[in-house]
């Protein structure tokens, strides 16, 4: 497993120009584009500018597809190279596990508009709580793409973004129960209680997901110093 680090991050070292940093990067750059703009849909729900929040699920949508292009290219690219079987493997399933975050802010986004499709009403105090969600799940990302970028160096820098990440999670873990908490003491319907249900499960998988990438960097990161 070491071994597999090793080689893992020094492949990583070699061809940084050419796919992490044009390849990887230009992912992980359209990945946080999808957050960015849920942050700006969230606050305009808050704000009750439900007209401004639809254009920013269009833009996420578009974001969407495009992080899909480029992971569909990323994985043809990375199938060719020096890599063993289980090391292209490896870097495939990270690739598409940093593609997840993207994903999960489709199905808030998703979620948001079904509220605004059927009309419902939700409390102000709610939108502020998944707006300040997202306004953490936006640092946390641009947390992992920070250790995205220097993947394949030395130094102390890749551990405080790994670090970043996870505290961000754990940030998000909290508000996210405070949420709920708030929700479930709201006179709202059920259906209104059920999709910032599933709003609220959509942001937290998206910050779960993000800490995953992050462990994955750590063990690259600790492999190679064995």
């Amino acid at each position: 497993m070491s071994e597999d680090g090793k080689n893992l991050l020094e492949w990583f070292g070699k061809r940084k120009e050419n796919v992490l940093q044009s390849g990887i990067g230009t992912h992980a750059l359209a990945v946080l584009d999808c957050v960015l703009e849920l942050n700006i849909c969230l606050r305009s729900m808050e704000n009750g500018e439900t007209s401004s929040a639809e254009k920013s699920i269009e833009r996420l949508f578009v974001n969407e597809k495009k992080a899909d292009s480029i992971e569909d290219q990323l994985c043809e690219q990375l199938s060719i190279g020096d890599l063993n079987i289980q090391e292209r493997e490896d870097l495939l399933h990270f690739v598409r596990k940093i593609d997840n975050i993207a994903n999960w802010t489709k199905e808030a986004a998703l979620h948001v508009r079904l509220i605004n499709e059927i009309g419902l009403v939700i409390p102000k105090d709610i939108w502020n709580n998944l707006a300040g969600i997202g306004s953490e799940l936006e640092t946390e990302v641009k947390y992992l793409m920070n250790a995205i970028k220097l993947l394949g160096t030395d130094g102390p820098e890749i551990h405080n973004c790994v670090q970043g990440v996870k505290d961000q999670e754990s940030i998000i873990d909290r508000l996210n129960h405070s949420a709920e908490r708030v929700a479930y003491t709201t006179n709202m319907d059920y259906k209104s209680l059920m999709l910032v249900s599933e709003v609220l499960n959509s942001l937290e998988m998206a910050a779960d997901t993000g800490k995953s990438c992050a462990d994955t960097i750590s063990i690259l990161t600790v492999a190679r110093r064995l």
